[in-house]
């Protein structure tokens, strides 16, 4: 059985689609943007994109009681990926999980984003 999450400590859906769903004892995070949940731009840089994308998957993830330890997988999309703009994402990325013993698995792209730098989904495991 799967339930929509849904909060509005982070950026409402802007089609169709969940901000979260929780299915067993998985969570699906969509993917998360460089955007405030009241939906403004969180800057024009990567450093301020990629916080602002992983403070909503934080706040979707407390909506299950859950935090960045429970994600397992996370896919980074970054719009112009190239080695400055990765060594940048990976400074915000590692001070996130700085505390969290295992790391997720994790994969980043270079994606056709619409108006923002970064976007990031996520998949976690809770009991």
């Amino acid at each position: 059985m799967k339930q929509m999450i849904q909060t509005l400590n982070a950026p409402q859906p802007s089609g169709p689609y969940s901000q979260g769903v929780q299915s067993g004892n998985f969570i699906f995070i969509s993917g998360q943007d460089g955007v405030h949940p009241n939906g403004d731009s969180a800057g024009d840089t990567i450093t301020a994109q990629a916080a602002a994308s992983l403070e909503n998957i934080k706040s979707i993830l407390a909506e299950k009681n859950a935090g960045l330890s429970n994600i397992v997988h996370m896919t980074c999309h970054l719009a112009d990926l190239n080695e400055e703009n990765v060594r940048e994402f990976n400074n915000v990325y590692a001070s996130y999980f700085e505390d969290v013993e295992i790391k997720p698995a994790r994969i980043t792209i270079g994606s056709q984003l619409l108006g923002v730098k970064v976007e990031i989904t996520a998949i976690a495991s809770i009991n």
